[in-house]
């Protein structure tokens, strides 16, 4: 009879504890690439159509002083998958093709959710390492089905060497869907097969980068061909106006939303899914003087993709989960992709570790659930190649290419029109003091890692 009992006990507690699992939250994380602050309507956009972002907005938070940690893809996608700044892994731009990225050493947010009983899965863009060793399966996703490389024809899906790049896990699997169509089928899919568990599904979209490829353009690029001169954007002429095109890629990411929410609610899951849209950098204005004004806006902000200007790395970021986040709220914080990672973490029940668990990035929970202010954070950084800026609160410094400093005061200049560096010596002081010794740090830590 003891042992029967005994036997009870331990079932009901395996019942209880699969029961407290389910009841975690679904993440869904859906990264744009080079959307602009202003691309969406949410934010201002007149000539883009964004209804289902705009709704997300509706019923979520809307961030209004959200920053990519990097102006171009790979150092953000680094810093969302560690919760770290991305110079502590060696990723400070865009990576070129053939480099293995994240070092195998760093533990991603998907390896922590993926040890505590989560499904994992990324589609589209991974684009931190494409090595055999780099591919996200060996970094806590269970699933990938999407490019390892940037700026991949949408169509052909050849990527700037002319090599053919399109994988579901470590397999390369043939097909001529456009890009975002392809993301949002397998996402779907993806939502409808793992509903009964929790589940990170990371939506990583190639658009709105270039090439500017819209869903009805035909596949131009061809295999064994070099596109890494101006060809790489796309099949238009220097000189023809590409903002159709780019209105069809933010009309299809939307569309892209849409259907996604779709599934989640169809399923019976949008009371418990956490659901995160935001994008890799800011938008570009123009490419090497071509296509002025065609292509993103970044609204009042200065700059654009691969600038510390507020233009480069200000984005428009939601947060909705229904009946925890607060519907039709909007949040001044200042805030970082790196703070999501903790935040994410914290909400599925996954304490932090010590040991390896060294985030640079805050937990977001008490803003989005609460509605608190967040800890005051003395400086926030950026840094790309020999230009990066620092923050603290409302005052900025930016350090040039030629060692030229710039200084804003973002609360009455959010555009960076007035360069206060000479009126105000002891703060450019503090705060070149503050970079410098952030730089010290970060570069430090990347060097054990390639040490060890």
């Amino acid at each position: 009879m003891k042992y029967i009992l005994s036997v009870l006990a331990l079932f009901y507690c395996f019942a209880s504890l699969s029961a407290a699992e389910d009841d975690r939250p679904n993440i869904l994380i859906i990264l744009a690439d080079d959307l602009g602050y202003a691309d969406i309507g949410c934010y201002g956009s007149e000539q883009n159509q964004t209804p289902a972002i705009d709704q997300l907005a509706r019923e979520g938070m809307k961030f209004t002083d959200f920053h990519a940690n990097g102006p171009m893809c790979s150092p953000t996608r680094a810093a969302l998958l560690t919760g770290q700044y991305q110079q502590r892994v060696g990723i400070e731009s865009a990576l070129p093709i053939g480099v293995a990225g994240i070092p195998q050493a760093s533990v991603t947010f998907a390896e922590r959710l993926q040890k505590a009983g989560y499904q994992t899965a990324i589609m589209g863009k991974w684009h931190v390492g494409d090595l055999a060793e780099s591919n996200p399966v060996h970094h806590g996703f269970d699933l990938f089905k999407g490019h390892l490389t940037s700026a991949t024809d949408y169509k052909s899906h050849i990527d700037r060497d002319g090599k053919y790049d399109w994988y579901h896990n470590e397999e390369v699997v043939r097909h001529e869907n456009y890009n975002t169509n392809e993301i949002t089928k397998d996402s779907v899919e993806y939502i409808r097969a793992h509903s009964k568990s929790p589940f990170l599904l990371y939506v990583s979209h190639s658009a709105i980068h270039f090439p500017w490829m819209g869903p009805q353009d035909k596949a131009y690029r061809k295999e064994g061909i070099d596109y890494n001169d101006l060809s790489k954007l796309g099949p238009r002429g220097e000189d023809e106006d590409v903002s159709p095109v780019v209105r069809a890629m933010v009309e299809s990411l939307d569309d892209s939303t849409r259907k996604i929410m779709d599934a989640i609610k169809q399923a019976g899951i949008d009371r418990n899914t956490l659901v995160i849209f935001t994008s890799d950098n800011g938008g570009y204005r123009q490419y090497s003087g071509l296509h002025e004004g065609q292509i993103s806006d970044n609204g009042v902000y200065r700059g654009q993709k691969t600038q510390v200007y507020e233009g480069g790395h200000r984005v428009p970021t939601i947060a909705c989960w229904p009946g925890k986040i607060a519907a039709g709220t909007t949040s001044g914080e200042t805030t970082m992709t790196m703070d999501l990672v903790p935040t994410l973490l914290k909400l599925a029940g996954i304490e932090a570790n010590p040991e390896t668990d060294a985030f640079d990035g805050i937990d977001l929970g008490p803003l989005l659930i609460k509605g608190e202010e967040l800890p005051e954070r003395e400086y926030l950084y950026w840094r790309i190649g020999s230009t990066a800026a620092v923050r603290s609160n409302i005052w900025k410094l930016i350090r040039n290419r030629d060692k030229t400093l710039e200084l804003y005061n973002l609360e009455t200049d959010p555009s960076e029109s007035h360069n206060l560096q000479k009126l105000e010596p002891q703060r450019v002081r503090k705060l070149q003091e503050a970079l410098e010794s952030w730089e010290h740090d970060v570069d430090l830590s990347y060097a054990q890692i390639k040490q060890n």
